[in-house]
């Protein structure tokens, strides 16, 4: 039996963090311990936007990606969250949140020097 639209949306619904709860919404990070703090800070900032829910995060191609429920018409202000929480990711490690930096040896990662030497 497949799910109908309304019950896959309902479903996100009800998973979805609205509330800035952040130890709820671990359990969507997709990411190492390293960008934890950066999406704390999102879902934080999200709980201030009525009906913003935060779904998930995970990496894809060195940048972090999040995924949200929101129909209300400050998207503007919601991308620029999303924005600032992907433009951090950038500079700090995956792994310890320490300064990192983009590069691509088979993949591409953001990984300080010491978590680049010990892949």
């Amino acid at each position: 039996m497949t799910a109908t639209q309304e019950q896959m949306e309902e479903r996100r619904r009800q998973v979805a963090v609205f509330d800035g709860d952040v130890d709820r919404a671990r359990s969507g990070y997709f990411v190492g311990e390293g960008w934890h703090a950066i999406l704390d800070d999102l879902v934080r900032d999200f709980a201030e936007i009525e009906g913003l829910g935060f779904l998930s995060a995970h990496e894809k191609f060195g940048s972090l990606r999040v995924s949200y429920l929101y129909p209300g018409d400050r998207t503007d202000e919601v991308e620029g969250i999303v924005k600032h929480a992907a433009d951090r990711a950038l500079v700090l490690c995956w792994y310890c949140g320490q300064p990192g930096r983009l590069k691509q040896e088979r993949w591409w990662r953001v990984r300080c020097d010491k978590h680049w030497s010990a892949e």
